[in-house]
């Protein structure tokens, strides 16, 4: 198991001293003895709150990898912030925002003010650009296309033509 996370880090660019992990003896509901993986954080990413289902999925695989009946003793696996500064950690949004929607409203976003310490070089969240120009370039740029695809050579394709399969079973 601790082969299989080391690896899994490596492999998907994580530094191996963010996470570790701890095998635990553990019981399923059937009294089968097994064990119960425990990976401790112990660097704050918020990309790894982001990705960590498919984190978890690809240190399932790779237990599986080594051993295919893995499932047959691997109970659970749980995760553990184990950090030892939490300063950097974001505190909890307002109770509204876990049902609001997501995204900001257009002219909102088109609008925001830019956050303090953000580069002009950057473009922070999704970028919505509008107006009739834009659309009007694209539909010009389409038509063109459309015309130089309908005024080229048509060589290469030739007139759908029948095609008849004789399905008798004696000539099989």
């Amino acid at each position: 198991m601790q082969l299989a996370l080391r690896e899994s880090l490596q492999r998907h660019g994580i530094p191996t001293s963010w996470i570790t992990a701890d095998a635990l003896s553990a019981t399923s509901r059937n009294s089968e003895a097994g064990l119960h993986w425990r990976l401790a954080i112990k660097h704050w990413d918020p990309r790894l709150m982001l990705h960590g289902v498919a984190l978890q999925h690809s240190l399932v695989n790779r237990v599986l990898m080594y051993d295919p009946r893995a499932h047959d003793w691997l109970l659970g696996i749980s995760w553990q912030f184990a950090l030892p500064d939490e300063s950097e950690c974001p505190a909890m949004p307002h109770p509204g925002s876990w049902t609001a929607d997501p995204r900001p409203e257009p002219a909102a976003a088109a609008h925001a003010e830019p956050r303090p310490g953000g580069s002009a070089d950057l473009i922070e969240g999704p970028l919505h650009i509008s107006g009739s120009d834009s659309k009007a370039e694209l539909d010009r740029l389409m038509a063109e296309r459309d015309a130089s695809f309908g005024a080229g050579d048509q060589k290469d394709f030739e007139a759908t033509q029948k095609m008849f399969i004789n399905t008798r079973s004696s000539d099989l």
